[in-house]
């Protein structure tokens, strides 16, 4: 049998943990035309979940659009990336696609063979010259008209949407989609794991989006149910993995879903026999396969920042401001901790726990890669 685990985006006809909850609430909003703000960190199962959503949309006669703005670089970007998505998913039926052909004025698309046998698309704008806020506008009424021009229900769902941020024109940007935006009888889901970015942008009262979506944060999945899964995809597989062993290599990750996933993933691929040995073994694999990742992170932050960064890694803190703190682990001057902070928990590396007021990193993996950095294994 094929590995039941998956590193990459689960397919919407995979098994998937849980999320009954989620799926019929956010479905009841798609439903409805409302908006949704939907956030977590980073590899939560957002856009998987998202997208078992719009299966189960279409399934009921929708059109799902999904639109993934992660990189974006210009506001020419932004409104390419929202069309392409419309004549992506209308090209699979004709009357659709001619009513996108119809309404969306500003790209045309463009239809090429591949050479694995099927067709790409992209698209190239349809007037010469036309570019910038003008053109996002002209994108933006041309999908309302689209909206308009169409039976039944509409679902964009705008992955990684704080992403808009980066640009220059990220003002005027958000004034345009939003003033578009509440004139279309359609819904938007604005998905991202960059959740103070995110949620300032509908949040700040002097912001065009001011609570004109739903928030709507993706919680952890329950340990318990999270180990019960992972034990039930071990024994579909004819491997023996017993719950008290899944359940502790959920809390090494700390239920994260997607390391959860990875260390079934490298436990199904390399062991016939799970032991605890072969979960402390694979544990040092995923944390092997991350750490170009993270290097990319740590060398992305000023000295400070990385010195923060590794003192929450060793010793969470509700104190993070304390002198005795500060002193500890040679972070400077209170200032300098201050501005760390709020750099960091902007790039959503850290946060501070409801539950017990814990200031300490959002990726559990990456806690457990800075804490080995100041470690040496000794034989």
């Amino acid at each position: 049998m094929a590995n039941p685990f998956y590193l990459q985006e689960v397919p919407v006809d995979a098994p998937f943990c849980n999320r009954e909850k989620e799926l019929k609430e956010l479905r009841s909003y798609a439903e409805a035309r409302a908006n949704v703000v939907l956030f977590s960190p980073r590899r939560y199962g957002k856009t998987s979940l998202v997208k078992r959503i719009q299966r189960r949309l279409k399934d009921g006669g929708a059109i799902p659009i999904f639109a993934d703005l992660f990189g974006i670089a210009s506001v020419d970007d932004v409104a390419a990336r929202l069309a392409k998505a419309v004549f992506a998913v209308t090209h699979q039926k004709e009357s659709f696609w001619k009513a996108a052909l119809r309404t969306i004025r500003s790209f045309r698309p463009v239809l090429k063979p591949d050479p694995e046998g099927g067709v790409s698309l992209s698209v190239e704008p349809s007037s010469v010259g036309r570019t910038g806020p003008r053109l996002l506008e002209e994108t933006m009424e041309s999908l309302g008209a689209f909206i308009k021009d169409t039976e039944g229900l509409i679902h964009v769902a705008l992955d990684e949407f704080q992403e808009i941020v980066v640009l220059r024109e990220a003002p005027q940007i958000e004034g345009i989609m939003r003033a578009q935006i509440q004139q279309q009888a359609a819904s938007y889901f604005f998905i991202g794991s960059r959740r103070r970015i995110l949620l300032g942008i509908f949040n700040d009262r002097q912001r065009p989006f001011f609570q004109s979506a739903i928030n709507y944060p993706l919680e952890p999945l329950i340990p318990k149910e999270l180990a019960r899964f992972i034990e039930s995809q071990f024994r579909e597989g004819g491997r023996k993995c017993s719950l008290a062993l899944a359940e502790r290599m959920v809390s090494r990750v700390r239920s994260h879903p997607y390391y959860a996933e990875k260390l079934a993933f490298f436990l199904y691929a390399h062991s016939k026999t799970i032991t605890e040995e072969v979960v402390q073994k694979e544990m040092e694999r995923l944390i092997s396969s991350e750490r170009p990742v993270f290097e990319a992170i740590i060398q992305g932050l000023a000295p400070q920042q990385r010195l923060l960064m590794q003192a929450l890694a060793v010793e969470p803190t509700q104190k993070v401001f304390s002198i005795p703190y500060i002193r500890r682990h040679g972070l400077g001057s209170l200032g300098g901790v201050q501005h760390s902070m709020r750099h960091l928990e902007g790039l959503d590396l850290i946060e501070r726990e409801e539950e017990r007021g814990l200031n300490r990193m959002v990726d559990p993996v990456l806690e457990i890669w800075l804490r080995k950095q100041g470690e040496e294994r000794i034989p």
